[in-house]
């Protein structure tokens, strides 16, 4: 019979299935986890029934009732019973006082949380105030991080800079000047159907002119480099991220605005105009292919009309705007890549995010700028 200071414990096989544990001695916090271990070590595997004896038990406190408690759980576990077949008075009185049943019943099922339209609408306005607020804080980091390169042009990462510009510029030129064509020959459809009507063939190069590069230009590039410039931000950075690079760099003391946010945006500040003036040329191209083939307008006649038509202020009102867009875009997308953790998911749900705002912004953007150019 093993002996502890405190406590004696014994154990005896009534049959295959039964066990007879008898505990002599005081059973009390300080040895409750300890007895509730040997007592379980003592058991076979094949046990469906524990009898308990503890009517030579002379102190019991809650540290008894863990070890009865703790007891009945492993050998519930283990698809067995607990049964106290003798004990004291005090046992049986502190014991009255437990629902044992209550404490060993699975909880309750969770109810399902139900939320109001009140509530969406609330949550949804706090995260909305939120990205504002992150948005914000963000766009100051990069007016210093810009007026900082102004003022030490040395201190720009030129190399990166310019691969930036080859990625967001030169690489982007055959699609947008794909999609700008296509733009260009639909307008010219759209107003042929309208305008031959009444005998107005050759407005057809004022209508795609003045869309094309007021609106259609600035604008479609802008989509198409979100799209690609600002989703690779995000990733970029975002993998940055949840790799802890950038807090390498943090904990280096080096500026993560100047290594990694201003080569970005300048890149795309410089060429987002330059691909802006590339696709006001190729949608005029494509509404000059409709006037010459399906109008028989002769290439001369349009391109004077087209001329009549613009100004050199429609010209850099498309420019202004793309230079808006840029910052948007580039701004969007690596406030999104530092906001990524976790895994890889993070990184792939910040980069459809980076794409959703920057399209968002730049509609708004667009919306705003044509109010202020109409009315100035």
């Amino acid at each position: 019979m093993p002996k502890d200071g405190s406590y004696e414990l014994s154990t005896q096989r009534a049959d295959d299935r039964t066990v007879a544990v008898t505990i002599r001695g005081r059973i009390e916090i300080g040895n409750a986890q300890r007895l509730l271990g040997d007592v379980t070590a003592r058991l076979p595997s094949q046990t469906r029934e524990v009898v308990l004896d503890l009517s030579g038990v002379e102190y019991f406190d809650s540290g008894g009732g863990a070890v009865l408690i703790g007891l009945r759980q492993r050998l519930a576990r283990m698809g067995a019973d607990l049964r106290i077949g003798a004990s004291t008075a005090a046992i049986d009185g502190f014991l009255s006082l437990v629902d044992q049943e209550a404490l060993l019943a699975p909880p309750p099922p969770a109810r399902p949380r139900t939320v109001g339209l009140t509530m969406r609408i609330g949550e949804e306005m706090l995260h909305v105030l939120s990205d504002v607020s992150a948005l914000l804080v963000f766009a100051g980091e990069v007016v210093l991080g810009m007026w900082e390169a102004l003022r030490k042009p040395r201190r720009i990462r030129w190399r990166e800079t310019w691969l930036y510009m080859e990625r967001t510029g030169l690489d982007a030129v055959p699609i947008v000047s794909l999609i700008s064509f296509l733009m260009g020959l639909i307008t010219a459809f759209q107003a042929a159907v309208q305008l031959t009507q009444f005998g107005a063939d050759i407005y057809v190069a004022n209508l795609v002119g003045l869309s094309i590069v007021r609106e259609l230009g600035p604008l479609m590039t802008a989509i198409i480099a979100a799209g690609r410039s600002g989703a690779a931000f995000a990733a970029e950075i975002g993998t940055m991220k949840v790799s802890d690079e950038v807090d390498a760099l943090t904990t280096m003391g080096l500026d993560r605005t100047r290594f990694l946010v201003t080569p970005k945006v300048l890149a795309l500040l410089v060429m987002l105009p330059c691909l802006t003036l590339g696709a006001d040329l190729v949608g005029i191209l494509g509404g000059l292919t409709v006037a010459v083939v399906g109008l028989g307008l002769p290439v001369q006649v349009y391109v004077r009309q087209t001329r009549l038509a613009l100004g050199i202020w429609d010209v850099y009102s498309g420019l202004i705007k793309s230079v808006a867009f840029a910052i948007l875009i580039a701004g969007v997308g690596c406030l999104r890549g530092f906001q990524a953790e976790g895994g890889a998911e993070s990184v792939g749900r910040i980069t459809t995010s980076a794409i959703v705002a920057a399209i968002f912004l730049i509609i708004v953007a667009d919306a705003v700028f044509t109010v202020i150019f109409h009315y100035w």
